[in-house]
Parts: C-alpha cells; structure tokens; sequence
C-alpha cells in the first residue's frame, strides 16, 4: 500500500499544480476548464483521503483480529489506533484548505475582483497537502511494517499450535 499511496498522492499533487496553473492562464484559457479541473481535483484529494483512512481501518481490523485470536501483546492494537488518529488528523488538513479555496475562487468569478485571496488559498492547499501526504505516507508505511509483522507472528503462533504440529522435537 504504501507504494500505490505513494502514486495517488504524487498524481493528486500534480493535479493542484495543473489545476492551479490553469488558474493562472484562465484569463487567457476558457475559465470554465479550470473550474473543471479543480471540481476533479477536489474529488480525487478526497478520494485519496478515503482510501487511506478506510485502509488504516481494514488493516486495524485485520490486526486486531490476529491479536485476539493468537493471543498476541493487546499493545499492538494501541499501536494501531495510534496510527488511525494520526492520518485522522491529517484529514481536515486536507479538507478544509480545499473548501477555502473553492470559495474564494468561486467568489472571485462570481465578483470579478482581485484574485490575491483565491492566489493565496491555493497556494495554502498545496502546502498543506504536501506536508499531509508526507505525513499519511509515513503513517501508511508504519501501518504496513506493523500489520506485516503481527501476520507472521500470528502465522508462527497459529502453526505451533495446529492439529498437524509436532510437539515432539525431532
């Protein structure tokens, strides 16, 4: 996951930068495909969001099932809710500068006025994602290393004790 996280985060970061040069041009471009751009930008930042979060949360579901029925250390799944919280926190990062740049940017062409706030607002929202997809990647990354390690200590634990183990040394 990390590595598909890693592609959808570089192809969201490439659409604001697309999304806001066509900004840029509109006055010589059509203002309509710039609004188009940024409507399909908006939808995949958020898809991207909702594909992290709901992988956190299967992941969280795979792993605490592997420490109940293994009986491994309940620390894990503390770790695991650690993880959640923080890509949690990400989220409004994400949202909340895209919501602010829709509306100065849909008060701009609405009014005609200076596009200063609607400049500084998409400027933000790059920023802002940036640093939060490093973040979720990073996040991602530990949420990965730890579902690969409880899986093989619940594998090695399940196998010691199935039906077919010897419990003889040989």
């Amino acid at each position: 996951m990390p590595r598909i996280f890693a592609c959808l985060s570089v192809a969201n970061a490439l659409l604001l930068v697309a999304t806001g040069a066509f900004g840029v041009l509109a006055a010589r471009l059509n203002v309509e495909r710039h609004v188009l751009l940024a409507v399909f930008t908006l939808v995949i930042s958020c898809l991207v969001q909702v594909i992290a979060f709901t992988y956190l949360t299967v992941t969280g579901k795979m792993i605490g099932q592997a420490v109940h029925l293994a009986g491994l250390d309940p620390l894990i799944l503390a770790e695991t809710k650690r993880l959640k919280r923080s890509l949690t926190v990400c989220l409004p990062l994400v949202f909340f500068p895209l919501v602010v740049v829709a509306a100065s940017g849909a008060s701009q062409w609405r009014s005609g006025g200076s596009a200063t706030v609607h400049y500084l607002a998409a400027g933000g929202a790059l920023a802002t994602h940036l640093w939060a997809f490093w973040r979720e990647y990073a996040v991602i990354v530990e949420n990965a290393g730890l579902l690969r390690r409880t899986l093989e200590t619940y594998s090695s634990v399940r196998a010691r004790h199935s039906p077919g183990a010897s419990s003889a040394p040989a």
